[in-house]
């Protein structure tokens, strides 16, 4: 039996993630190249339908927690659990990949890491993260579990 964590946090959130995963595979494969926008040094690439996705998914999954009794910041931590997760491990294994880079001699610009990954793949994902799950963080549940 699932304890009061798993039902607040752990699955809304593992919920969201896979979910928002799905997505990025669907609009990689079926939707629309992704917009690019011009950097100092590189580019950021945004992915539009997916971070449409993420308010749906974001919000869905924020809506679970608080119907499980979650109190605010548990509501957050599954609110920005796709965008915090999927982030996280682009830019982890692109710290690796620009690491092999500079270590192998090619010209890495820290600046195209700052703008492409931490602002293509964490900021830009929690905003509309954030926004799809608005609702459900301002509302008037105090956490208590309105649930018989």
């Amino acid at each position: 039996m699932p304890n009061l964590f798993q039902k607040q946090a752990r699955v809304p959130a593992a919920a969201a993630v896979l979910t928002a995963v799905a997505a990025m595979a669907l609009d990689d494969r079926f939707g629309p190249p992704p917009r690019v926008l011009p950097f100092k040094y590189g580019a950021v690439v945004v992915h539009i339908p997916w971070l449409l996705a993420l308010l749906v998914i974001s919000a869905g999954a924020t809506f679970l927690a608080q119907r499980a009794g979650a109190n605010l910041s548990t509501r957050l931590f599954v609110a920005l659990s796709p965008a915090l997760v999927i982030g996280g491990a682009v830019n982890v294994l692109m710290a690796v990949v620009v690491t092999a880079a500079n270590i192998s001699g090619h010209r890495v610009h820290p600046i195209d890491f700052v703008g492409h990954f931490i602002i293509g793949w964490l900021v830009l994902p929690v905003i509309p993260s954030l926004f799809g799950s608005l609702p459900f963080l301002l509302s008037g549940m105090s956490g208590r579990n309105t649930r018989a």
